[in-house]
């Protein structure tokens, strides 16, 4: 479906840390955050508005990546 090449460089558009994302039933998933990015057409769709949003979060900015660090 992807190739590890492609998928060694592909990262999380939210995530500042720039955690690469890993291929997980057939979508990407950032392992920070835990967003999901579903395929289209065979292609990654790496837009925010398209992923979905991990148990316990309902809105991207209570996604952990998008938290200030703890002091």
């Amino acid at each position: 479906m992807i190739s590890p090449d492609l998928l060694a460089i592909l990262r999380c558009p939210m995530d500042p840390s720039n955690t690469p994302l890993v291929l997980d039933n057939e979508q990407l998933v950032c392992q920070r955050c835990r967003l999901v990015f579903p395929f289209k057409e065979g292609f990654p769709a790496l837009l925010v508005e398209e992923a979905q949003l991990p148990p316990g979060c309902s809105s991207l900015e209570q996604l952990p990546c998008q938290r200030p660090p703890a002091s």
